[in-house]
This record gives C-alpha cells, structure tokens and sequence, in this order.
C-alpha cells in the first residue's frame, strides 16, 4: 500500500516551520489539490519517493509564506517593473541550457542563479551575489545528486537554472511529471489556465530583482505549453527559440527525464519512452499554435538552430543580442569566451543513449515532427541514433 500525502498536514508543517501563515491571495488550493491527489493515486510513493514528495511540496509551501511575508515587510518588491524579459524556449536538448549559461555571462543581462531560485528569501543582494551563505547552502544539494544526473544537465550553485523554479510554489508545473508517473495531473496541466503561475513567476522575479536588478534572460522549455500566460504576464518579452533535429532531441530527453522516473515501480523506458515523445509533440504543437496566433512585436521571436549555435557560439550570442538591443561588448564577449574555454561539454562525462532505449526510432520521431521540422526548417542531426 502506497504511503498517503497529506495537504492540511504540509501546510501545518510549512506554518510551523516558518512561523508564518499568509500564504498570500493568489489561488493554490485548487491546484495543490490535483497533484496530491494524483501522486496519491497514481505515483506508487513508498519509502524515500514518499518522503522525497511530501519534503518538495512542503518546501513550496514554506517558500511561498516566506516570499509572502517578504512582499509585505518590503511593499517596494511590488513596485519592481519586469520590463523586456527575454525567455528562452523551444524543445529540451537543443542547446538551450548552453546558451542560457552562455548569455549569463553578458554584463547586460541577469539570470537568476540555483541558489537563489531555490533560496529566494531574504530578497538576495547584488553585492553578495557571489559570497551569500546560501550559496554554499545550495551547492551541498547538488554536491548530493548522483553523477549520472549531471551528466545529463549539468546544475551548480552558481550556475542560472530553468525559470520553473520561480513557479514551483503555484503548484503547475510539468517538472514533476519527471520523477512521478502522475498522469491525470499531466492531463490537468494541459487544460488547465495557467495565468496565477505567470503572476507566482512574475512576482519572484521581482522579489529577486529588487536589490539585485537586471534585464532578465530567462530559461523553460515547457512555456511553451503556456505562452498565452508569458504574453499576458510580460507584454514586452522576448522569444529565442532553439531547435534541432527531434531525432537526436528526444532520446536525451527521455534518458534525463527517464533516469528521474526510473525509481518508479513497474518503471518501463519503451512506454515511458512513447509518454514522454507524446507530451513534447503537445507542448511543441501549442506552442506554435500560439506564436501564430499571438504574433506580437515583429522582433519578439528569433530563431537559433543547434548547429549554428555550436559552430560559432560567440557569433550567435551577438546575433541574439543585437535582434533584442543588448549591448555585447568586448568585456562580454571575453567573459563568454571564459566560460566556453572553462565548460567542455564533456566537463561531467559522456551522456549515451539511443532512440531503441525509449522504444523509439529515428525515423519514427522525424515522421512525428515533421510538423514542426518543416515549420523552422531543422535539419537532419548526424549525431541522431
């Protein structure tokens, strides 16, 4: 018998821990109650799954008092304006980590680091933005994760990380569908309004801009399940869509994403193989849908292929900059060139895998997306096996 999450139990829990208990008036019952419910019935959660679960939950529920509480003490956080945001989508494994920790280093722009997404309260400091105590505090997390995940996507400390985190204590978000077999919150997620997870997101970055500002560069591939919300949250946001063949994409994803879910009782890579290349079309499909039907500004969206991108990452970044008016000087350009120089994509080790592993086939995913390879004009990926 699975052991059972609790909701009024967590969020005694997170009250008592924090001596707090505003949790401030956007709506999270309601969703907070589809996850629970579906990790209960579906998620198979035993022994450190179990705890693992009821740890992250009640950790959300403990930042957003403290966030809550923060925006009352300090009400100048909610007078922070979030003007140009730049996001950074497109499928996973497209070179979009890469170039997220690529344009971190450009002195006009700020992305928002692990520590202090994970660590957000008290507001951080741009003069401690590298010797704040909770740094080190994040790093022993992630010196905790096994190897073989960062193989597979690299986290530090110090490093940006995807902006999912800014949202987590809304309680929609895709991410938990790596570790858990949850499907009916799956389905919730993809019918589901997400214009209070925009608002949680838009209001921590304010919490993090306020005495550490910045024109954001921000990182979610699965915004574009939620585009409707970025445009009504952020009018003026910028769009830099990454792509590559989904032939080599999809069976990176599903060894991160499978390694993740892979505790899982009765865990099967070919069917979670065929859910995960199923929840990408959708994601990709209603992401085009709305860029189509929301065009916005003529220069909100820009395209980056894969193989432009690692054949000349400093020019890329330059085109990137100069299609959104982000100043790229020499100082940046050294800095980025640094951070090349210092991370060899083969830093943590080599990541293997195949279409076959997951049940999938390289033309079978190049069939499948062909809707969206035509779209953009992706090429075949030699690298696709």
């Amino acid at each position: 018998m699975s052991e059972q999450l609790k909701r009024d139990q967590m969020i005694a829990s997170a009250m008592q821990a924090t001596g707090l208990d505003d949790f401030g008036d956007i709506p999270f019952l309601g969703p907070l109650d589809v996850l629970v419910d579906s990790m209960n019935r579906e998620a198979a959660l035993e022994g450190p799954r179990f705890a693992g679960a009821q740890g992250m939950i009640t950790g959300m529920l403990m930042k957003r008092l403290a966030l809550v509480n923060d925006r009352k003490v300090h009400p100048e956080i909610a007078q922070q304006q979030i003007i140009a945001p730049l996001f950074i989508v497109g499928a996973p494994r497209t070179g979009s980590t890469h170039i997220h920790s690529l344009l971190a280093n450009v002195e006009a722009l700020r992305a928002p680091m692990f520590w202090e997404m994970t660590f957000p309260s008290p507001p951080p400091r741009a003069a401690t933005r590298r010797t704040d105590p909770r740094i080190a505090t994040a790093q022993a997390l992630v010196d905790q994760m096994p190897a073989d995940l960062l193989v597979r996507h690299p986290i530090a400390a110090l490093r940006p990380e995807q902006c999912n985190l800014l949202m987590d204590w809304s309680f929609y978000n895709l991410a938990w569908l790596a570790s858990y077999r949850i499907p009916s919150y799956r389905e919730w997620l993809f019918d589901a309004d997400h214009t209070d997870a925009l608002e949680v997101h838009r209001r921590t970055l304010q919490h993090l801009q306020w005495l550490h500002p910045g024109r954001w560069i921000l990182k979610y591939p699965k915004h574009l399940l939620n585009l409707d919300a970025v445009f009504d949250a952020y009018p003026d946001a910028g769009l830099i869509w990454t792509h590559r063949d989904p032939a080599a994409v999809l069976p990176s994803v599903c060894s991160l994403t499978g390694y993740m879910r892979s505790p899982t009782p009765g865990y099967d890579p070919m069917l979670f193989g065929r859910e995960w290349a199923l929840l990408e079309e959708v994601v990709m499909r209603r992401g085009i849908s709305t860029r189509d039907r929301r065009p916005g500004a003529p220069n909100r969206d820009l395209d980056i292929h894969y193989r432009d991108l690692m054949s000349d990452q400093v020019g890329t970044l330059a085109t990137v900059c100069n299609h959104f008016g982000v100043e790229f000087g020499e100082s940046s350009r050294s800095a980025v060139q640094l951070w090349i120089d210092d991370h060899p994509q083969t830093q943590h080790g080599l990541h293997e895998y195949s279409a076959e592993g997951f049940g999938l086939t390289v033309t079978g995913l190049r069939r499948r997306f062909s809707f969206y390879r035509e779209r953009f004009g992706v090429a075949d990926d030699p690298k696709a096996h």
